[in-house]
C-alpha cells in the first residue's frame, strides 16, 4: 500500500491523523536513505572487483602477446604463421575489451558520485526541516499553554497583545508546517527521476561496455571460423605426420643395422671414449722424465662428441656426457688426421679401440668405440676406402614408368571419374590391403591385364582402386617428384610470396624428367576434377595435398626433420592443383633478350636461355659481356612478369639436356638460403629447339648474379628493360664484375634514357610499430600505395592514410 499525500489544509487543523502520515512519510525517506547508502556500498564493491578483473585480464593479454610460438622447422607454412599470431590477436582483442572496461568503470565511478550526493543534498536535507519543524511544534504549544494560563482579571491591553502573539506564532508554526510537508513531497518526487535516472546511465554505460564487447565478437568471427579451419587442417597434418613418424620409430627400433650416415658435411659423428693419461694434457710439452711419471700415475677415459670430415681429414672432439648435461668446454678441438690403426685386444684391456695420429702431435690419442662395428665404421670412415654409408645415385630412367604404368593408372582415374566422385573421403579412406595388392598385380601383369573389369563395384570398390592408385605412386623406386628436386621444392614452398611459390614450383616440374611429367600431369589434372565435387566428397584442395604429398614428394631419407617438411610437400600440392592450367599449360617465365650493341633484335633468335641449375625462390638477371670482341652483339636478360596463360602447351618431344657432371654432383644434397645472392658459372652458349621445357646450360664461365628476392630486386634497381621507352643499350657502357655490386643503372651507358621509379601497391602480412616518426605502423591486410624503393638497406617507402613513412620489406608482399 503507498503512502497518502500530505494536504496543506492538514497544516492547519494538525490533527494526529496527519501526524501519523507524516511519521509514515518520514519512515519511508529513511528507508531510502539507507537502502541508497547499501546500493552505493554494494556498487562500489563492484566497481573495484571489475577493476581487480581488468587488471588480471590485462596481464593475461600481455601475456598472450609476449607468448613465444616457436614450430619445428627453419620456416613455417602460412597455416603455421596464422596459429602463432592468433594469440597476438586474442590479446589485443582482450586488451581493447579492457580498454572499453575501464571506460565503463570511470563513468560508472561518476554515476555512483552523483547517487551519493542525491542521497546527502536530498534526502538528508529533510532532517534539518524535520528538526525545525520539531521545534516550531514545541513552541507552539509551549506558547499556546503560556496564553491559556492568562487571568480572566487581566486588563485589556495585556489580553490583546497575548492575542496578537499567538496568531503571528500560530502563521509562523503553519508556514514552517507546509514548507516541511512541501519538502517531504518534494524529495518523495524527485527520487522518480533524480536517483533512477542514475541508475539508468550506470545500466546505459554498462550495457554499452557489454555491446561494445559484442561487437569485438562479432569482428573476431570471421578470424575464429578461418582458424578453426587452419586448427582443423594442421590436426589432419598432425594425425597423418604421428602415423608416419610411429612407423619411423618403430623401423628404427627393428632396424639391427647400425647407423650410418652423417650429416652437415661430416663423414662420421658420435661418441668415442678418449683416453688420456692423468695431468698430461695440461703439460703435453713435459720433458721425458716428468712423462713417464704421469703414465706412472694411471689412465681415465673421458666422453667425447666427435665428428670427422674425410675430404680434409678434420677430426673434432668435443667433450661431452649426457648425463651431466653440460658443456666442459665451449669450443671444439679440431686435429688433422694422419694415420687410423686398429687398437690389437692384447695391448690394451679395453675392447674396441683404435689409435690415431694427429699432425703437430707427437702423441699417439687411443679412442674406444661404442661397439665392434662402430669401431669398423670410423675405420672405414678415416683409412681413405669408399664411406659405406654413401648410396648409389638414382637414375631418373624409371623402368616403372611404363605404357603399363600409365595404363593402369589412366584406367583406375577414368573408373573413378564415372563412378566415385561424390564418395565422402575419396583417396582418405583406405581399401582393403590384399584387394589393393591383388589389383595392382592384375593391372601391372601383362597377360591378366586385359581381364581387369573396374567398372564392377562389387569386385572392386573405389576405396581399393585410390588405394592401388597410391600404393603404385609410392612403390615406384623414385617419387614422382624425384629425389634430385625435393630439397628444391621444399624451399619453392617456404617462400614468403605466393607468386614466387608458384613461380619456383612451375619452372621445377618442367624439369622433371618426361615421363615423370606426364604422370604429375594426369595425377594433378585428376586431382583437380576430384576438388571440384569438395561439396560431396568432402576433398577440398588441402585434404587431397595431404593424401598426396608424402606419395609424390617422398623423401630419400627417413628422418624425424622430413616428417616435419611433410607440410610443405602438402603445400606444393596445392599450388599444383591450385595452379594446373598455368603449370602445365604454359612454359615457366623466360629471360627476355636484348641486343647492347643493335637497335634491332637478333634474327631467328627463339631460343630459351636459362641455367640448368634453378634455385628455389631465386629469379635471375643475366648480363653477359665479351670481352673479347666489344663490338659484338651482346645479350641482356631480364624477368618479366609470367604471362597468363592463353594456350593449352603440350611438349612433343624431350628436349637435349646438355649435363655437366661436376655441376650436378656440387649442386646434390645441398640446399640454399631462400635469400642468397650467389654467382653461378654456366657453360658455353648452346642451341636448343623452340620452346623446350628442359632447361640447358648456356653459358660459360660468367658470374651471374642470383637475387633471392624478385621484389627486392625490382625495388632496388627499379628497371624494366623489357618496358623501358628507350631499349638500346651502348655495349661500350656496359660494366660487368662477377657478383655485380652495386647499382645495375651505374653499369649502362649515360645516353640511356633514365628508368623511371616504379611505384606500387603491397599489402602488409604482419602488425608492425613504428618506433620512430620516420616509419609506418599497420595491421595485418592493410594496403600500402606509393610504394618504391628506400636508400635504407631493407626498407621500403610507402604512404598509409596520407602519412609517408618506411615499412620494413619483408612485413609486406606486392599485389600489382
Amino acid at each position: 500500500m503507498g503512502l497518502e499525500p500530505l494536504e496543506f489544509a492538514e497544516c492547519l487543523t494538525d490533527s494526529p491523523g496527519f501526524r501519523e502520515k507524516l511519521h509514515d512519510h518520514e519512515k519511508e525517506l529513511e528507508r531510502t536513505s539507507k537502502a541508497i547508502k547499501a546500493l552505493i556500498g554494494d556498487g562500489k564493491e563492484v566497481l573495484a572487483a571489475s577493476k581487480n578483473l581488468g587488471k588480471a585480464c590485462k596481464g593475461f593479454a600481455q601475456k598472450l602477446k609476449d607468448f613465444k610460438f616457436e614450430c619445428i622447422g627453419e620456416k613455417l607454412t602460412d597455416d603455421e604463421a596464422r596459429i602463432a599470431g592468433s594469440l597476438s590477436e586474442f590479446g589485443t582483442l582482450i586488451a581493447n575489451v579492457e580498454e572499453e572496461r575501464e571506460r565503463m568503470l570511470q563513468q560508472a565511478q561518476e554515476h555512483f558520485t552523483a547517487l551519493e550526493a542525491f542521497r546527502k543534498q536530498q534526502i538528508n536535507s529533510i532532517k534539518d526541516e524535520k528538526r525545525q519543524f520539531d521545534k516550531n511544534t514545541a513552541k507552539i504549544c509551549q506558547s499556546l499553554e503560556r496564553y491559556l494560563n492568562l487571568k480572566a482579571k487581566m486588563n485589556d491591553n495585556t489580553l490583546q497583545e497575548a492575542d496578537a502573539q499567538l496568531d503571528l506564532e500560530i502563521r509562523g508554526f503553519r508556514e514552517a508546517s507546509m514548507k516541511y510537508v512541501l519538502k517531504v513531497q518534494e524529495v518523495q518526487e524527485r527520487k522518480k527521476f533524480d536517483f533512477i535516472e542514475t541508475i539508468l546511465a550506470f545500466m546505459y554505460s554498462l550495457f554499452t561496455f557489454y555491446h561494445q564487447c559484442y561487437e569485438f565478437n562479432i569482428e573476431l568471427k570471421d578470424y575464429s571460423q578461418n582458424l578453426q579451419k587452419t586448427l582443423q587442417k594442421t590436426r589432419d597434418s598432425f594425425n597423418s605426420q604421428k602415423e608416419y613418424t610411429e612407423n619411423l620409430m618403430l623401423k628404427m627400433l627393428d632396424n639391427r643395422k647400425p647407423i650410418t650416415q652423417a650429416k652437415g658435411g661430416c663423414t662420421r659423428e658420435g661418441y668415442l671414449y678418449l683416453m688420456e693419461k692423468k695431468n698430461y694434457r695440461a703439460s703435453k710439452w713435459m720433458p721425458k722424465q716428468a712423462k713417464d711419471l704421469t703414465e706412472a700415475l694411471g689412465t681415465t677415459w673421458i666422453k667425447h662428441y666427435c665428428w670427422y670430415k674425410k675430404e680434409n681429414k678434420e677430426l673434432h672432439i668435443l667433450p661431452y656426457n649426457q648425463v651431466t648435461g653440460k658443456l666442459s668446454q665451449s669450443t671444439t678441438e679440431k686435429l688433422t688426421m694422419t694415420s687410423c690403426v686398429r687398437r690389437a685386444s692384447q695391448t690394451i684391456d679395453k675392447r674396441f679401440c683404435f689409435d690415431v695420429q694427429v699432425a703437430d702431435r707427437t702423441d699417439t690419442l687411443t679412442f674406444q668405440a661404442m661397439s665392434e662395428s662402430d669401431r669398423r665404421l670410423w675405420m672405414d670412415a678415416m683409412d681413405g676406402r669408399e664411406p659405406v654409408y654413401i648410396k648409389p645415385k638414382t637414375t631418373s630412367d624409371d623402368s616403372s614408368l611404363d605404357d603399363i604404368g600409365f595404363q593402369f593408372v589412366n584406367k583406375c582415374i577414368k573408373a573413378i571419374e564415372d563412378r566415385g566422385l561424390e564418395e565422402n573421403g575419396l583417396y582418405r579412406v583406405v581399401g582393403v590391403n590384399s584387394k589393393v595388392t591383388k589389383l595392382i598385380s592384375i593391372g601391372l601383369d601383362v597377360k591378366k591385364r586385359e581381364k581387369m573389369n573396374l567398372d564392377d563395384n562389387t569386385q572392386f570398390e573405389i576405396k581399393t582402386i585410390t588405394s592401388a592408385i597410391k600404393n603404385y605412386l609410392r612403390s615406384l623406386p623414385e617419387p614422382l617428384m624425384t629425389y634430385k628436386f625435393h630439397s628444391q621444392f621444399i624451399q619453392a614452398a617456404k617462400q614468403e610470396a605466393k607468386t614466387l611459390r608458384i613461380h619456383d614450383i612451375h619452372t621445377l616440374v618442367h624439369k622433371l624428367p618426361e615421363k615423370n611429367f606426364e604422370m604429375l600431369e594426369i595425377i594433378i589434372k585428376h586431382l583437380k576434377t576430384v576438388s571440384e565435387f569438395q561439396d560431396k566428397n568432402l576433398m577440398t584442395v588441402a585434404n587431397l595435398g595431404v593424401c598426396f604429398g608424402p606419395t609424390l614428394m617422398k623423401a630419400e631419407e627417413e628422418t624425424v626433420a622430413a616428417i616435419m617438411d611433410i607440410k610443405f610437400l602438402n603445400i606444393v600440392v596445392e599450388i599444383l592443383i591450385n595452379n594446373y592450367e598455368k603449370i602445365f599449360g604454359s612454359t615457366p617465365d623466360e629471360p627476355e633478350m636484348l641486343n647492347t650493341g643493335d637497335t634491332k633484335m637478333v634474327p631467328n633468335s627463339k631460343r630459351t636461355i636459362i641455367t640448368d641449375r634453378f634455385t628455389p625462390g631465386v629469379n635471375h638477371t643475366m648480363l653477359s659481356a665479351n670481352t673479347q670482341s666489344p663490338t659484338t652483339s651482346q645479350p641482356v636478360y631480364a624477368n618479366k612478369a609470367p604471362p597468363p596463360p592463353t594456350e593449352k602447351f603440350r611438349p612433343i618431344e624431350k628436349p637435349i639436356e646438355f649435363y655437366n657432371p661436376a655441376m650436378a654432383e656440387s649442386s646434390s644434397g645441398s640446399s640454399e638460403s631462400i635469400n642468397s645472392s650467389q654467382s653461378n658459372h654456366l657453360s658455353n652458349s648452346i642451341p636448343m629447339s623452340e620452346n623446350p621445357r628442359k632447361p640447358v646450360n648456356m653459358y660459360g664461365n660468367a658470374g651471374v648474379p642470383e637475387y633471392g628476392n624478385v621484389n627486392a630486386l625490382a625495388n632496388r634497381f627499379a628497371l624494366n628493360i623489357a618496358g623501358a621507352d628507350n631499349p638500346m643499350l651502348n655495349s661500350s657502357g656496359l660494366s660487368m664484375t662477377g657478383s655485380l655490386t652495386g647499382s645495375l643503372t651505374g653499369s649502362i651507358a649515360s645516353n640511356q634514357t633514365k628508368p623511371r621509379p616504379i611505384k606500387r601497391t603491397v599489402r602488409t602480412l604482419y602488425r608492425c610499430e613504428a618506433e620512430n616518426d620516420s616509419e609506418l605502423s599497420f595491421e595485418p591486410n592493410q594496403l600500402i600505395f606509393n610504394v618504391r624503393a628506400s636508400k635504407e638497406p631493407g626498407w621500403l617507402e610507402g604512404q598509409l592514410n596520407g602519412k609517408t613513412g618506411l615499412v620494413p620489406e619483408n612485413y609486406v608482399e606486392y599485389i600489382d
